[in-house]
Formats: C-alpha cells, structure tokens, sequence
C-alpha cells in the first residue's frame, strides 16, 4: 500500500512543479521552520521567575480547553481550562465578557438541549461533572426563539472518575436529560442522570477513549480510543474505534488501517451517517532515516460508517512536500458543504469540500479498501480549473485546537495563546490558479491595512504587533475593576489567503486576555507540539510522546543500528533517571532531546529551545493511577508493596524508591534477534498503569502478562512460588504506582 501511496505522492509532485512554473520564472521559497506570526506569544519575552518561585507560580493562561457558539450565533462559551473558570462573551463584541470559577479545571462541554444549561467535565483523576445554568427557555410558543440569559451559575456537581475526556447530552422521549461521558483513563463510557448523578449504564470502551459523539438521533455514542491497545512488536497496531448502541447496550468495534493512532477529534456528518477523525498514521515499521514525504508520520481524517460500525476511508492532509503535523479539531458545517481541520502542529486550518469527501466514498468501487481514495488530487488532472480537495490557510498562532464552522464562518481555539482565531471563505468561480498558488508560498499574516498597496503575502511587512496589544490593554482596561468580568471580544482583522483567483479566505483573531507572557516551561510546551520544528512539518514530539508518554509502537531508530525495533518510553522523569532511551545509549535526557530534534524532527534545535524542552520535561509530575483508592494504596496493593519490597520477589533490587529504576541496564532475557546488546534500561515503574506494551519489545499487553509469563527478572521461577493471591497483589501495587 505505501508504494501506490508513494506513487501518487510522485505524480502529484510532478503536477504541482508543472503548474508551479506556469507564468513564474522565480524559484518558490524556501519552506519556513519555526515560521511563527508576529503575534504569536512565542516570539515574546521571557516570563522572569523571581528568586524562590517556580514556572507554575507565575503562570497565568487562560488555556482555553473547548468552546461553544449557540445556535443564535450571539454567545461563545469557552471553558478556561488552566485557569478553572467558565467565560461566556458576546461574538460580536458589543459587551464586556463574564465569568465564573468552577470547582474543577474544565476539559470539554456540551449545551443541553434548549440551550438552558451546560454539560462540562474535567478536573483530570478527580474527574467531575458540573452542569451549570446559562439561560431561561422562552416562554413563547416560537420555538427558533433564542433563550434569555441568566446569571451563569452551577446547579450541580458529580463526581464520575478518572480523567473525563468528552461529554455529550440528550433527552429522552419521556422528558429525562442523560449525560453520556468517557473517562481517558478508565477506559470508560458512562450514561449519567443529570438530575441525580447517578450511573445508570458503564461500558468498556478500550484504551484510553479521548473523542465521542451522540449520533442525531440519539440511538448511538461513537468512541475513538486514542492510541493503539496492541501487542507492539507484530506488523499490524492501530488505535480502534467503538459504535455503543443505546438502546440495546451492545458494543461494535472497528480497528483502523495499520499504524493508526493519536485519534484526537471527532465530528459526524450532519445526518450522523458518518463520523470524521482527526488522526495521524504512524509508519512504525519504516526505519527512522528520514521524515520527507512523509516517511515517519503521515496526518490524516479517517471515516466510520456509524451504523455498521465499519473503518471505510482515510483521507490524507498533507501535501507532497509540506506535513500537516498534528491535526486536531475536526467539524462539519450543518448545510453539509465543507469539513474544517486544525493543524495543532503546523497553526493551519484546512477547508475540505465535504461533498467531494461523500461523493469518493458513494463512488467506491465494491472491492475497494481503504486508502483507494485518500489521495484526491483531480483538480490538477483535469483542463477545467477547480477547487483543490485540500485549502490550507495559515494563522501563525499556535494551539489551534476545538474548531466550530457556522456556514461560510470557522473558529478555532487557539491554547497557547489564549485566543479565538476566524477565517472566513469567500468563493466566486470560475477559479484560476497564481503561479504563487501552492501553500509552499503562504507565511504567517500580518494586520490587514485597506489602504496599503497591492504586495505578495511574502513582502516584508512593518511589525505592527504593538497595535494589537495597545487595542487589548484598552480594551481591558474598561472591565479592570471588576474580577468577574472580561474585555469584549473584538476580532483583529488579518491580511486576507487568495490561494486562488475566485477564492478569498479572510483571517482574523481576538484575545481572551493579554496576550501570554511566556515561562521557559511554556514554551518547551509549545515547541513538544510543534511541528513546524520537524523538516517540512510532519510530526512534532507529540507525534510519538502524546502528553510526553507513550504511543505503544515500536520504532526502529538509529542509535543502535537498524532492524531492532524498540518500545516507545515515557518521557516522565527521564530528566531525573538517566541514563535515556531503553538501550542507555543517550548518556542522559538533555542528550536525548537535542538527538531527537536531529534525528527524528531533522532539524538542529537552537540551544535556548532545546533547554526550553528540558524544562517543560522536568516539569511533569506524574497522574495518580486509577488503582488507588482515595488517592492511597488499596489494602491489596498494600500487602503487594511488602512483597514487591521483600527478598521473595527482589522487584526493589532493580527498582527501588522513589523512582523505582536503579538508574542500570540489566539482561532479562529480552533481547531481539536483532538486537546488539543483551543488557537493557531498567525504566521507572511509575505510571506504569500507562504505559503498555512492555518491555523493549512491547510485546506483553499487561503487568500480570509481564510478570508471569514473561518471568521479567525472575527466571528462577520465584514469582511462580507466590499464591495467586499475592501475585494479585504484587500486581496490583505496581499499577498503583
């Protein structure tokens, strides 16, 4: 399949050259690395830290976590996720914003029918559920009649378990409001009461469930788990998606193409038929010697047939030469005509014309599989000019995330930089292509000036960043005296995208505060998810350390020689228990990073933006495991925590407290055939319960698998000499680390 992939990739390039030269003699630009706008808070000064303080006693973001227009277009909701409260501001921005603070840090939302109330969840392992009053229903018979605000407030808080991850609502026939939310890192789907808080249904949806939706109709909850289960050292992996049938509880599972993973967002076509997921396909079996074209990580959006619960097609974002790292938010616009994207990774959006996308799938000859129609390039294949299946437009800011599309209109919550961008699409055929046309062109905007004259979007342009920020601070200072209150939202108007004639996509952003002042650890932050760091775009450290763990693949990296593929490793502590990688071959973590920006990204970091790495890593504190109790050993990990510490089982020769790893290599017998060295890193078993597969070839999917069949560090069977009541136990202290 990769060499048709390949294939296409070739004749597209040829087309595009071809097209590229047409009426222009000037060689296009060089691609831009680390290409940000000026607007962008990492082109900012440092946050200082004062003298006995940290990074996160000075950091103040907003870090908007999801957002919501209502169906008048007058009201965002925009759910505060680093600063714990709730804003609610006029689109139009003809009043002062409000908020309030909620008992939780938020993660997603939903509006309850009607509008009247809002489904949040959030606050991470001490995962909670809040429904908060927005507004009063009309009391007139017109039913399009917009309800009137109330006061924000909260009307009810749930606890519902570890990591809430989305959420969505509905009403039932008989007038009952049900909440249906997954929980990350139970591996949960729930069905709440919202009048009581009580779990009527639970379902096991697999690992790590991170993106859901209700179908229209209500009959079905769709749940794309977010990285693969799989065993890693086989030759197919891939995350899965579920289809939960409400009315009979059944569960149907469809696997993905192989190396699907880091499935992120989810949005169903408008008559729920079919659900679009932002993803990205890892091409774990292809030996890490070079990232052009693609060749480590491709960016994609899968489609499910929700009905059947079938894996149909995967479309392709990237360009021939050009990544589309890391997308994120996925929507469709209610009259069905296009689909958006977020690039988190590249601080893009991408219009996709949704009809193209339903007419590929209905034109599919019967024996087709996935993939026939990911590459759809026959806009250049043809005399008549048309709209390119993919217009990438370029805002600059970064952490695009949650996108929302009202007919010709997107947002997309920008987190890093505490903002709301919009882009508009202004279509007028016939189409003609610049010579400039091709995305390779576009550079990060600069304020629209009416009155400046005609110039390429790569014309030097005076910084005018200074504007925006005086705009702001006035803006702020009419709500200063009041904590609950916000400056209005007013949007900064961008210089237009005309990739095309006939084509015209209007830019702009507004901020939900200052712009951010950035701390070291920020912005290592930002460069981990940031793909304009890697060669041409098409990954970033997400890509293979989402949140810094693990995407259970093995990767056949080159410090150790080829055809040895190894397990990917968490990257918690790995500042404090050198030696890195699981052959130790990187002396420590700081060697580390500065290898994988030349090797995995292809790209030599600047010295400030490597530390800024290193700090943002040795920032990471480890999530409490679902295992505990209360937050404490449960009285089986508490007997399992003598016998992990005893010599019957010498688990704490190797791994001792607090970071359980003697900082050592040791033979366990897991040397591949392939492998060079028969010693490997003894890792922390901290956050183990995250972690799977284990071991350097990934190849146990559990602990108990690990311990007792793998016989890790216990050949002499001592392990099998524990009662299967203290092997429970021992297992369960380990995963309640």
């Amino acid at each position: 399949m990769r060499t048709t992939f390949s294939a296409a990739r070739l004749l597209v390039g040829v087309a595009l050259a071809a097209f590229a030269a047409v009426g222009s003699t000037t060689p296009p630009p060089a691609f831009a690395q680390n290409s940000y706008s000026i607007y962008s808070a990492f082109n900012g000064p440092d946050a200082p830290i004062p003298d006995g303080q940290t990074a996160e006693d000075v950091e103040n973001y907003v870090g908007p976590s999801d957002f919501l227009l209502d169906k008048a277009g007058t009201f965002f909701y925009v759910a505060e996720g680093d600063a714990g409260r709730l804003r609610r501001v006029r689109a139009d921005g003809t009043t002062a914003a409000e908020s309030i603070s909620l008992p939780f840090k938020p993660n997603k939302m939903r509006f309850f029918p009607g509008e009247t109330k809002l489904a949040v969840v959030g606050g991470g392992y001490e995962g909670r559920l809040a429904v908060v009053e927005i507004a009063q229903a009309s009391e007139t018979a017109d039913a399009q009649t917009a309800p009137k605000p109330l006061p924000m407030r909260v009307v009810a808080d749930y606890p519902i378990g570890h990591t809430p991850s989305d959420v969505s609502v509905k009403r039932t026939d008989d007038g009952r409001e049900l909440v249906y939310a997954t929980l990350q890192f139970e591996g949960a789907a729930l069905e709440i009461d919202a009048a009581t808080g009580k779990v009527e249904r639970r379902w096991d949806v697999g690992r790590e469930p991170f993106c859901a939706e209700l179908t229209p109709d209500g009959r079905r909850y769709v749940v794309a788990g977010r990285i693969t289960d799989k065993l890693a050292n086989v030759s197919y992996s891939c995350s899965a998606v579920r289809v939960v049938d409400l009315e009979t509880g059944e569960i149907k599972k469809t696997d993905l193409l192989n190396g699907h993973n880091l499935l992120t967002d989810m949005t169903l076509s408008p008559d729920g038929k079919y659900a679009f997921i932002s993803a990205v396909q890892g091409n774990y079996l292809s030996v890490t010697s070079q990232v052009s074209g693609g060749w480590i990580a491709e960016n994609v959006f899968l489609v499910v047939d929700v009905e059947t619960c079938e894996f149909v097609e995967v479309f392709f974002l990237d360009d021939e030469a050009l990544g589309a790292g890391n997308p994120w938010g996925i929507a469709c616009s209610e009259d069905g005509e296009r689909l958006v994207i977020s690039l988190a990774g590249t601080d893009e959006i991408v219009f996709v014309p949704l009809e193209r996308v339903i007419k590929t799938l209905a034109d599919r000859p019967a024996w087709a599989r996935p993939g026939f129609g990911a590459y759809m390039y026959s806009s250049f294949a043809t005399g008549e000019v048309q709209l390119p299946i993919r217009l990438r437009v370029k805002f600059g800011l970064k952490g695009l995330r949650q996108t929302i599309v009202r007919g010709d209109d997107v947002y997309v919550l920008s987190y890093f930089e505490d903002a709301i961008c919009k882009a508009t699409i202004k279509l007028t055929p016939p189409y003609e292509y610049y010579p400039n046309s091709y995305v390779s062109q576009e550079a990060p905007p600069r304020l629209f000036r009416a009155d400046a004259a005609e110039t390429s979007e790569n014309d030097a342009r005076p910084d005018d960043s200074a504007d925006e920020a005086a705009a702001f601070a006035e803006l702020a200072a009419e709500t200063a005296s009041n904590p609950n209150a916000g400056p209005p939202l007013r949007f900064v108007e961008l210089e237009p995208r005309r990739p095309l004639k006939g084509v015209e996509i209007t830019r702009s952003f507004a901020r939900l505060a200052p712009k951010p002042v950035l701390t070291t650890r920020r912005r290592g932050e930002i460069l981990f998810h940031d793909a304009t760091s890697c060669f041409e775009h098409w990954q970033s450290c997400v890509t293979c350390h989402p949140d810094a763990r693990v995407d259970g693949f093995n990767w056949d990296l080159l410090n150790d020689g080829t055809g040895n593929l190894k397990n990917t490793k968490s990257m918690l502590l790995s500042h404090e228990t050198p030696p890195s990688m699981i052959s130790g071959i990187r002396a420590d973590a700081e060697t580390a990073v500065r290898a994988g920006f030349t090797h995995i990204l292809f790209k030599h970091a600047e010295e400030k933006n490597a530390c800024a790495v290193d700090e943002y890593l040795s920032s990471l504190r480890p999530v409490p495991s679902p295992y505990l109790v209360d937050g404490e050993l449960s009285e089986s990990a508490k007997r399992g925590k003598v016998l992990f510490e005893s010599d019957r089982t010498g688990c704490a020769i190797c791994h001792p407290a607090p970071h359980y790893t003697d900082l050592r290599l040791h033979r366990v017998g897991s040397q591949d055939v392939n492998d060079y060295i028969d010693a490997f890193d003894s890792p922390t078993l901290i956050e183990v319960w995250r972690t799977a597969p284990y071991m350097n070839t990934g190849g146990f999917h559990t602990v108990r698998e690990l311990l007792l069949e793998g016989k890790h560090g216990a050949r002499d069977g001592r392990l099998d000499k524990l009662t299967p009541q203290e092997q429970d136990d021992l297992i369960e202290y380990v995963l309640s680390l």
